[in-house]
């Protein structure tokens, strides 16, 4: 009878150690599976998302080819170039006007221009005997179908402080300003009209062209002291919510322009153009004893350029000379204003023979 019951027992503790076998086997399949899952929708997560990257950055990478690289060699020129550049400020109010300016204003440099893009890179020119104002900076634009892009950044630090009270200057190597912003222009005629090519020298043009252009800009104004950018002998001539330590300013806009292109005798051309903007700013000002938000939020954009040129089979030269400015209030009776003057004399060199013109 114990022998029996052992024997059931025994056989007992077998099925149940079979039991848990099985349940443990089970369960580790189980557990196997939901980790192997997980695991099978990350590995195809992974295998998707690397084949969406790789979709997406041959498309990104086509798009930029498209945009800025022109493979025609034909229409690639290098070339060398001295300029004037001033990117500067004025504060002023009914009794009093400070202009600030940068006092080293020329430089030379070398540049690469295509049909689709130009990039310039300028060295700027300092005189050892007087304080020289930092710079650093770039422009440049690009042509793509009908559509035309400018843009331009640059840190200047130091500028000259003229005053309409006395006529004298005094040299601020404190005063720091920072100026980025982008123009796009549609242009309704681009077909007919390459302002790339022109600034470039990659196309003969055979006769005048006049076009109309819409489209927008953005802005970045930055001006920042160690004291208030006016002089300390021009204080009584403004309130206190002129004398800035920092200031900041962000526009956006709308912007129409009309650029044409004139044919003159013996290969030589002239090419105008003309923009002007309208838009809504973001504006903070500091001075040392408060911090305010100018409620105007007008912005007023100009900007025009003249460019002259002759051409050769493979040489070209252009001189170009152009302006642009930025008006806003400052509440409290008080206006400022961002311009940028510059000008420049470019001999470049068409790396392959160009193709025949239309």
């Amino acid at each position: 009878m114990e022998s029996n019951c052992k024997i059931q027992k025994t056989s007992s503790s077998s099925g149940f150690l079979s039991m848990k076998i099985t349940i443990k086997t089970v369960i580790g399949f189980v557990t196997k599976k939901k980790l192997l899952l997980p695991l099978f929708f990350l590995i195809n997560t992974l295998c998707w998302s690397q084949n969406l990257y790789l979709r997406d950055s041959v498309k990104t990478t086509n798009l930029i080819d498209s945009l800025l690289i022109d493979h025609d060699l034909r229409n690639w020129s290098v070339r060398l170039f001295g300029n004037i550049r001033a990117q500067g400020f004025k504060l002023s109010n009914d009794n009093a006007a400070l202009t600030y300016i940068p006092n080293n204003l020329y430089g030379v440099g070398i540049g690469v221009a295509t049909r689709k893009l130009i990039l310039d890179i300028t060295f700027n020119l300092k005189d050892e005997n007087t304080e020289n104002t930092d710079r650093f900076g770039f422009r440049g634009g690009f042509i793509f179908n009908q559509s035309v892009v400018d843009f331009y950044f640059q840190i200047y630090d130091g500028f000259n402080v003229e005053n309409s009270i006395n006529n004298t200057t005094v040299f601020r190597e404190d005063i720091k300003s920072i100026a980025g912003g982008i123009d796009y222009l549609y242009l309704f005629n681009a077909g007919e009209y390459s302002q790339t090519a022109l600034r470039s020298g990659l196309k003969n043009q055979k006769r005048n062209i006049f076009s109309f252009g819409l489209g927008g800009f953005l802005v970045y104004n930055q001006i920042s002291a160690d004291s208030s950018i006016i002089p300390m002998e021009f204080e009584p001539y403004f309130n206190e919510q002129a004398r800035i330590t920092n200031f900041t300013n962000y526009g956006i806009g709308v912007l129409g322009g009309l650029v044409s292109l004139y044919k003159l005798p013996s290969n030589f051309y002239i090419g105008l153009s003309a923009k002007a903007g309208i838009g809504l700013t973001i504006k903070n000002a500091e001075t040392e004893a408060l911090s305010y938000n100018p409620g105007n939020p007008m912005l007023y954009r100009l900007n025009g350029s003249v460019l002259f040129g002759y051409q050769w089979s493979r040489f070209y030269t252009n001189i170009s000379l152009g302006a642009s400015a930025n008006m806003s209030n400052l509440d409290f009776g008080n206006n400022g204003s961002f311009t940028l003057v510059r000008g420049k004399l470019a001999l470049g060199y068409r790396i392959k023979a160009s193709k025949k013109s239309n």
